[in-house]
């Protein structure tokens, strides 16, 4: 784990619409907030902050926080304060806190991947209220059942929460693979056999709300920027290992259009084992569960995996195996820690990030890559780069997707929102 003292928040430029953004922009990052905190952090000055919290309570975007105890620490006294300054106690009458109003309205967001599809309702604040999992073989899925069941999955936990329609902001969808987010078509994924789906248009058309499509890579870079706010400073690429290897670029904590990158497929080698695309010698085909497991069944007696995608129990017993001190499943791991290192190296010299974060339920084998892995990136890299890029590593889980796209869409409906409210 690296520790670092978090710099100054910068404003990001989905922010910097309005004033009403950055308002909201501040209390998504911190939490309930007094107005003149608000003032603070926003640079508006405490008038303006007065005029804009009355009239966005007054629409119910914003309302009073139920803190009692945090509230006593602050003060609406601008005038009043200790010698600590702004970070010292403060005298005066005790401040209100202000905070997003979770019953404005929420958002749904779904992850598609293989053989599953997981969905999450969450409020205004991003706080998951219900979440659900369907199994089924996602590869036998053509366009039109496809996009039925995406929008099944939504009505269903719409009426499982008793969330009235008109309540629905946003939707935002995950696929693995790539995601054309301008036009809201998936490309081409592993999880599905067709190609070229426009999810976006008719999962608008059935719920009236805007629509966020992005690589599941994507929303993991967002959940952990979210969640530890030193990843959201600056430029973070984050290489998610699992089913597949992707890649996810997050700026200032604001994942870009586009920001999705398929770094899994990079060639290694044109003779290289077969990976999932349809080529050979890609990053994934030497670093990606199925690989390693499709390489495993050669020398051991395993039984096969549905849709060649093993299961969590049957990669664990990979995992164990190697520990134990297999020599075949060593070989195999170290193989796929010299193709994880061949990532990180092409990304810290091509976009000479300030953080690469290694994620994803792949790297809960990291202690087998782990030698093989800094053998190979301490040679494929400049010492000089490697030494400017703080390497995290983060073996999340699969929600943190459904989690990750959750905020993203409230970005989107936020922009949305007080860009129509201006």
């Amino acid at each position: 784990m690296v520790d670092q003292t978090e710099p100054p928040r910068r404003f990001s430029s989905t922010a910097r619409f309005s004033n009403r953004g950055r308002l909201v922009e501040v209390l998504r990052r911190q939490g309930p907030l007094p107005r003149v905190e608000l003032a603070r952090s926003t640079g508006l000055s405490f008038p303006a902050i007065s005029g804009l919290t009355s009239r966005l309570i007054a629409e119910e975007l914003l309302c009073e926080a139920e803190t009692e105890t945090a509230a006593t620490s602050w003060s609406d006294n601008t005038d009043e304060e200790d010698a600590d300054g702004l970070n010292g106690r403060r005298r005066g009458r005790p401040a209100v806190l202000l905070t997003l109003n979770p019953e404005f309205g929420r958002i749904i967001a779904i992850s598609v991947r293989m053989n599953l599809i997981e969905t999450l309702i969450a409020d205004f604040r991003g706080s998951g209220l219900a979440q659900s999992r369907l199994t089924l073989p996602t590869r036998a899925l053509d366009a039109g059942a496809l996009c039925d069941l995406v929008i099944a999955q939504i009505n269903a936990m719409l009426d499982a929460t008793a969330t009235p329609r008109h309540q629905l902001l946003g939707i935002g969808i995950a696929l693995q693979g790539i995601v054309d987010t301008d036009t809201g078509r998936h490309l081409w994924s592993p999880a599905l056999s067709v190609t070229d789906v426009d999810l976006a248009t008719p999962t608008r058309q059935a719920f009236g709300v805007e629509v966020v499509m992005a690589n599941d890579a994507v929303a993991v870079a967002l959940a952990l920027a979210a969640a530890e706010p030193a990843l959201a400073q600056g430029l973070s690429a984050t290489i998610m290992v699992g089913h597949g290897i992707g890649m996810g670029v997050v700026v200032d904590g604001e994942a870009r259009w586009g920001a999705g990158s398929e770094i899994g497929h990079v060639k290694l080698a044109p003779d290289g084992p077969q990976c999932r695309c349809g080529q050979r010698g890609c990053i994934e085909a030497y670093l990606a569960d199925y690989a390693l497991y499709r390489d495993a069944r050669t020398f051991l007696d395993l039984p096969p995996a549905e849709s060649q995608q093993p299961s969590e129990a049957q990669m664990a017993l990979l995992r164990e195996r190697a520990l134990g001190g297999d020599p075949r499943l060593e070989h195999l791991f170290q193989q796929a820690g010299r193709a994880l290192a061949e990532a990180v190296a092409a990304t810290i010299s091509v976009l000479r990030p300030h953080h690469v974060i290694l994620a994803g339920p792949g790297l809960q084998a990291f202690d087998v890559m782990r030698r093989a892995y800094k053998e190979r990136l301490d040679q494929a890299v400049l010492p000089w780069l490697l030494n400017s890029t703080a390497i995290y590593v983060r073996p999340s889980e699969s929600a943190a997707i459904v989690d990750g796209m959750v905020r993203r869409t409230l970005r989107v409906v936020d922009r949305n929102h007080l860009e129509a409210t201006e």
